[in-house]
């Protein structure tokens, strides 16, 4: 695994040693890391590790600066063959999500702070997890800015119990009290509350120094607190340490350690690593602070900027030495226990390999009943290929019981923008809701401009489909075949293309028990003399293609045929076609077992499973059909069988090839429907009793076989 880190600058501090040790951490486990800031003390240690740094400016504000770093980053990325991007700091996330998003990356962050919640601050709760070293950041973010729960991962920052070895002080303690404040010089680190109760304590008659590291020399700060700790009587009593990169050492020197920030502390470093080296810790109960001490047990909390609450926790540490043992043994078997530095890194490798190997993808099926029947071996295909992602499936309403109990699915969206998504704001409302998913890839299978704006709008990284006239809402776009494709054939070569892998053309339906047993119940029972073959006519489809439908009295003469040979004739509808059966009964002088309005989808398919052979049109029921491995005489007229006949399909299809076939029109603009009209009773007939005999030679082979015949009629 590569990982590029982007952080303002590799100088000592608390985000930078966290980069240097995860980086020491995973070089160590056989992977690979890279660092792009803009250089610093730290550049020539990580190299040594074995790390790669790359110089930018990647911590200049300056737009002009952040759009020339884009471009170079995206570069290094893809010719490094980086795999996961970590952005530490908000104008390296920029520049990291936007190379990311060109390079198709996974994109994660590292919130070290209270971020106020402005735009600025913004692309750090956009990646794919955002990792935050505490639970009081985690729930500041999901307040502030709105950060699903799902997307955050606590992990505390470790400390390198190797470096920071157990060095426990003397039981009874001897000469002045040396209590350390290490940390950046700033306002909302509480120095001048430090200084204030260090005043208060040598009033009292003890002695104690204030040793404060983390200074960068003559700044109005400095000078500040120099001249407080000067009015106060301090000038004695204050050690200024400057910055140093001995920490270990440092703190073993010191007898006790303070955080007194006055502004919540996203976790608290300087915490653990006293409590690691087994100093007693005096901290402020802001933050993360108080997740990190337990009062009395290894360490005391005390109320921010409140100097007399400080000095009495001190000087109950100084003074009870049980409490202090307590706090320096208890401090190490926590630091031990939740804040090691191998725990560190395995909690953030974890998040690496759920962004690689745990991909959230939602696939676009939105069309027609049978074309999401058509689409079960791509869903089986990607989860076969993503055996641990997250996969959802955008369907229509109509579509939502064929794929309900699909086993390649995590979640079902429902989209139907004529009813409960319609109108703007519903739109929004789904909009924010594909939004909130933070899914990582679309693969659009309806291939619709509408699906393309949707995954574009709802800001997925990786967007799959074939190209169309607004093809830049794709970045892993497909140009159509020259050729005409079947339809699983056509998917195929889209994720193919695509980058996707393929698991066969079997089509699957994931029917209940009690669907069976429906479809069990609506077929007439039969007695061991009643060898008569179940046939299904299904005379209707859709609605809008009634283009695709032959007249009623030709099916009414066909039904009536069957029956004269001893066939049982079933037909069925949805309870939509319930007066086009009606009319079809009228017509015939047989009586047929209606069903027409009393199956589900799945019991349908249920009932065709245990039906000789399926005669219907090019529709839903026929995709039915070939799921459950029945022969089928299929009538094609405005459409083109090569492209919609399911690889599947056995049986016979019966296609008139006339001048304006296939039209792709639900209104036939010759007004003769040549097309259809063109086929006659007596070969659909014939192809029935043909599939029948095929069908009755393999149930009874000493018979003899018969040829089994997909053919087309001219």
């Amino acid at each position: 695994m590569h990982i590029l880190q982007l952080l303002p600058s590799v100088d000592v501090g608390g985000v930078e040693r966290g980069v240097f040790d995860l980086t020491k951490q995973l070089i160590a486990r056989g992977h690979r890391v890279s660092v792009i800031s803009s250089g610093g003390s730290l550049v020539e240690p990580l190299t040594q590790l074995g790390a790669m740094h790359y110089q930018l400016p990647v911590h200049d504000k300056s737009l002009v600066t952040i759009a020339s770093c884009i471009p170079a980053v995206a570069h290094y990325i893809t010719s490094a063959g980086v795999e996961i991007v970590h952005a530490r700091s908000r104008v390296p996330g920029w520049i990291g999500f936007a190379a990311a998003r060109r390079t198709q990356r996974p994109f994660v962050t590292t919130a070290h702070g209270f971020y106020r919640p402005h735009l600025g601050s913004r692309v750090m709760t956009w990646g794919r997890v955002i990792i935050v070293p505490s639970d009081a950041l985690g729930r500041y973010l999901m307040e502030q800015f709105h950060v699903p729960k799902a997307q955050l991962r606590v992990i505390p920052r470790g400390v390198d119990l190797h470096e920071f070895t157990f060095q426990p002080p003397d039981a009874m303690h001897q000469g002045p009290w040396r209590i350390g404040l290490f940390g950046r010089l700033s306002a909302i680190k509480g120095h001048e509350v430090a200084l204030r109760a260090c005043e208060r304590l040598r009033r009292q008659g003890h002695d104690v120094t204030l040793c404060i590291a983390g200074d960068t020399g003559d700044t109005p700060l400095r000078r500040s607190l120099e001249l407080l700790a000067h009015s106060l009587k301090l000038t004695e009593a204050v050690e200024w340490l400057g910055l140093r990169d001995d920490m270990p050492a440092l703190i073993a020197s010191m007898d006790l350690m303070i955080v007194p920030s006055v502004y919540p502390e996203s976790f608290g470093r300087l915490a653990i690593e006293a409590q690691a080296i087994g100093r007693p810790v005096v901290a402020s109960g802001l933050g993360a602070l108080a997740e990190l001490i337990e009062e009395a047990r290894n360490g005391l909390l005390v109320r921010p900027n409140d100097a007399q609450e400080l000095a009495e926790a001190l000087e109950r540490l100084m003074t009870d030495s049980a409490l202090r043992l307590r706090c320096i043994d208890e401090g190490r078997k926590r630091v031990e226990a939740h804040w090691s530095l191998d725990r560190m890194a395995d909690q953030t490798l974890q998040v690496y390999d759920e962004c690689l190997t745990k991909p959230r993808i939602v696939i676009w099926k939105l069309s027609a009943l049978g074309d999401v029947i058509l689409s079960t071996p791509s869903l089986r295909a990607i989860r076969r290929q993503f055996p641990h992602g997250r996969i959802s499936l955008v369907v229509g309403r109509a579509a939502y019981e064929v794929v309900a109990r699909c086993p390649y699915l995590d979640e079902i969206l429902i989209y139907d923008p004529t009813r409960k998504d319609r109108g703007l704001v519903r739109q929004w409302k789904f909009l924010q809701r594909l939004r909130q998913e933070r899914f990582d890839v679309s693969i659009d299978l309806q291939n619709s401009r509408r699906t393309h704006l949707l995954a574009w709008l709802a800001g997925i990284p990786v967007r799959a489909g074939y190209r169309r006239r607004y093809g830049w809402l794709l970045n892993r776009g497909v140009r159509l075949p020259r050729v005409v494709l079947a339809p699983i054939a056509h998917q195929h070569y889209l994720l193919n293309k695509a980058g996707f892998s393929t698991d066969g053309e079997a089509l699957e339906l994931w029917p209940s028990a009690l669907d069976e047993q429906a479809a069990e119940r609506l077929l007439p029972p039969r007695s061991r003399h009643d060898h008569r073959p179940f046939v299904i006519v299904h005379p209707g489809g859709s609605g809008r293609w009634k283009t695709k439908r032959w007249d009623l009295d030709r099916w009414a003469t066909l039904c009536d045929g069957l029956a004269q040979h001893n066939v049982c004739v079933v037909v069925t509808g949805g309870s939509e076609e319930r007066a086009l059966g009606d009319a079809l009964l009228r017509r015939m002088s047989s009586t047929p077992v209606d069903l027409i309005g009393q199956t589900t989808l799945l019991e349908l398919a249920g009932v065709i499973k245990r039906c000789a052979v399926f005669v219907g049109h090019d529709s839903s029921p026929l995709h039915l059909a070939s799921a459950v491995g029945t022969p089928a005489v299929v009538l094609f007229g405005p459409t083109d069988p090569r492209r919609h006949l399911p690889p599947t399909f056995k049986g016979h299809v019966i296609k008139k090839d006339v001048f304006c076939s296939p039209c792709y029109s639900p209104r036939c603009r010759t007004i003769t429907h040549a097309c259809m009209t063109g086929i006659r009773v007596e070969e659909v007939l014939r192809a029935v009793l043909d599939v029948l005999a095929d069908v009755d030679a393999k149930s009874h082979p000493a018979t003899g076989p018969a040829a089994h015949r997909v053919s087309d009629s001219s």
